[in-house]
């Protein structure tokens, strides 16, 4: 059977400034989007996501009593109202969340907005999502990251290894060397029959300096795993919360995060080994990494965008394309921000900040023009006039590669932006970067200011297991051909059924690097609950109910026949549940002399016999024929299938059709139409 449960709630959260606290929870319309600022369409300023809930107290219910039984399918199903500006192809991840939420009664046209339900910033009109305490990795509770000052990220999102490597691998004993692999955001290592291996992660850090090292890791099917850190000249470190990993095997998923203080620059490597002590030729072991991430946590930095992963907070303003209409880009590459522009191309790479007048700055920064004749420098005040006084070592134009080393204290309090201005005038392309932009202050301050669109430090918009409990995520590429959103979520479900964790509902959106990037990928839009039309979103439940025992009746062998439904009343309630028995007949009976009708005569259809349901009035199939779970049954008194008609909606005319499987034919036909009533 086919049976589809409707949205408990939905809603759509935005990370738009303006509408963090916005509920959405009335909507029509669900949407996965991107904002930019209104004054410069290239400046991302925010995301959207979509959190929906179904409740499935009745599903648990019918396993329970055996109605449901066997293996059970589960899909999520939204149908698209429309697409804008998408690229040509483009994914949707789906989590589990970890929190309640309140649907509320907002929409996006509000004004005033309302605040009574969940939105990016609150689960509810009075609780916020709690960040600090999400789970991130089967049920492990992550710290949170900064936006600011990661020096060092993997999050195998690219189906590479990034700069992992293996080293003092030992074979198993039949040759084969361990290796990596990447799937599903996550970096897998594998060995075998008493072979192992040490994963290293080195990253570059500076003297004198407090960093944050977090690691999100499960130990699969090794039963020995070890941490250790190198210092630059080789040793180990056994000092502070180091300590505590000397003695220590990892046995279960883990995150763990702690402080390491810097006594010398240089490579720093985090070293993973991995043995496979029990030995069986036939099993492979494997473990994987989900995140690692080393940050700086001296608080007198304000900002350090090192470029490790992606362009950070830097956007292009005031862009100049080249006489083919084509706008300069921006790449990271080799831990460094690259411009690029040709044929008379250009712009200012821009870099916003919050700066207190009670505070003296120094900010740093790596220049290379390389083929630009120069890369210009300017800082605004917050009401975009250019600071010319007052600013230690300040230099306009970069010519060659520097060093830029400059001391000021702001006049006022505000937000003070930071431009990098390259133009090429030539029409041979230019290429020029920046590397290690650090901004440093003086005095006293609470905390450094963190942007609220931060992707890195994720305040609010939700939290969410990055799996189920079987290290499954669930992800829909959409192309040309594909729109609607059509996804299995079995494992999901099962958390939830078998009391793993708390069903929350769903949260729908888009990769992390999408998300963060520049790049704008458009506005996808869903019907929600709250549609005045039949596409509402749907969690669909499959399993095969299907018996064939035909008893003593002979099969129907005829390849000309009408099929009808012999009990199918004009009306049903809402909530009822019926055995549909269906008739097969000859079309055209051969004329014999019997002492019975043949209208009584019953034989049976062919096991390859389906039904699907469509709503009159939009054409809309809503449980399509299925050769697993929409198979029609058998028992001594002839055909049927068994209908829960609450998976339709009430006040609506519905008609089954029938399709037969023989002789490497499809035969459809029509059966009649009903109504299902409150």
């Amino acid at each position: 059977m086919i049976y589809r449960i409707y949205g408990q709630k939905d809603t759509t959260i935005y990370e738009e400034s303006a509408r963090t606290k916005q509920n959405a929870g009335s909507d029509e319309v669900l949407e996965i989007t991107k904002f930019s600022s209104t004054d410069d369409i290239s400046k991302i300023i925010g995301n959207s996501r979509i959190l929906l809930q179904h409740d499935i107290t009745s599903i648990s219910e019918s396993i329970s009593s055996g109605e449901i039984s066997g293996s059970t399918k589960f899909y999520l199903n939204l149908t698209s109202v429309q697409e804008t500006e998408i690229p040509a192809s483009y994914t949707l991840n789906v989590y589990q969340v970890s929190q309640s939420w309140d649907a509320g009664t907002g929409n996006f046209n509000n004004n005033p907005i309302v605040t009574n339900g969940v939105s990016w910033l609150n689960r509810t009109q009075t609780e916020l999502w709690d960040v600090a305490g999400a789970t991130v990795f089967n049920d492990i509770r992550y710290n949170e990251v900064p936006a600011d000052g990661i020096v060092f990220y993997e999050g195998f999102v690219s189906g590479s290894s990034g700069s992992a490597y293996l080293t003092d691998s030992i074979n198993d004993t039949n040759g084969n060397e361990p290796f990596l692999t990447s799937s599903n955001n996550n970096l897998i290592i594998s060995a075998s029959e008493f072979g192992g291996t040490t994963l290293v992660f080195p990253a570059e850090l500076i003297s004198e300096m407090t960093y944050g090292i977090q690691f999100q890791m499960d130990p699969g099917g090794f039963t020995d795993v070890q941490f250790r850190l190198e210092n630059p000249d080789g040793t180990i470190r056994t000092d502070g919360p180091f300590g505590q990993f000397e003695n220590l095997t990892i046995e279960t998923p883990t995150t763990s995060s702690f402080e390491l203080t810097t006594s010398e620059a240089g490579q720093y490597n985090l070293r993973f080994t991995f043995f496979d002590a029990v030995g069986n030729s036939t099993i492979q072991k494997e473990a994987n990494f989900d995140e690692v991430y080393v940050w700086l946590k001296t608080a007198t930095i304000l900002a350090w965008e090192t470029f490790a992963s992606n362009q950070g907070k830097f956007v292009l303003r005031n862009v100049v394309s080249n006489t083919n209409q084509q706008p300069p880009t921006l790449e990271v590459t080799s831990s460094k921000l690259f411009l690029y522009s040709d044929n008379v191309g250009g712009g200012d790479l821009t870099y916003n900040v919050e700066l207190d007048s009670s505070l003296e700055y120094n900010l740093t920064t790596s220049i290379n023009p390389q083929d630009y004749p120069a890369i210009d420098f300017t800082i605004y005040n917050p009401w975009g006039i250019k600071l010319r006084t007052g600013v230690t070592g300040l230099v306009s134009e970069f010519t060659s590669s520097a060093t830029q080393d400059i001391t000021f204290t702001p006049p006022e309090t505000g937000n003070y932006t930071f431009a990098y201005t390259f133009f090429d005038s030539g029409s041979l392309g230019a290429t020029g970067s920046i590397d290690n932009f650090k901004l440093t202050y003086s005095g006293s301050v609470s905390a450094p200011i963190i942007s609220a669109a931060s992707y890195t430090k994720n305040y609010g918009g939700g939290t969410w297991y990055t799996s189920s409990l079987s290290n499954t995520t669930s992800t829909q590429s959409f192309n040309k051909y594909t729109s609607d959103l059509k996804i299995e979520v079995t494992d999901y479900v099962n958390d939830w059924l078998n009391g793993s964790r708390p069903n929350n509902g769903f949260i729908i959106k888009r990769p992390f690097l999408e998300e963060s990037g520049s790049a704008r990928y458009g506005s996808t839009q869903f019907f929600s609950s709250d549609t005045n039309t039949i596409y509402v979103p749907t969690l669909e439940v499959r399993w095969d109910d299907t018996t064939f025992d035909t008893g003593s009746l002979e099969p129907l062998s005829s390849t000309n026949i009408t099929i009808y439904p012999k009990n199918l009343l004009s009306e049903y309630k809402e909530k009822s549940k019926a055995r549909i028995r269906i008739v097969g007949r000859e079309r055209f009976p051969q004329r014999t002399f019997a002492t019975t009708s043949l209208i009584t005569d019953i034989k049976y259809l062919p096991s390859t016999t389906y039904y699907q349901i469509r709503d009159v009035e939009t054409d809309l199939v809503l449980a399509p024929f299925d050769t697993t779970y929409t198979k029609v049954s058998c028992d001594s008194t002839g055909n049927y299938f068994d209908f829960w008609f609450n998976t339709l909606q009430p006040e609506r005319y519905y008609q089954f059709e029938f399709r037969v499987d023989t002789l490497g034919k499809q035969e459809y036909y029509d059966g009649y139409v009903f109504k299902v009533v409150r």
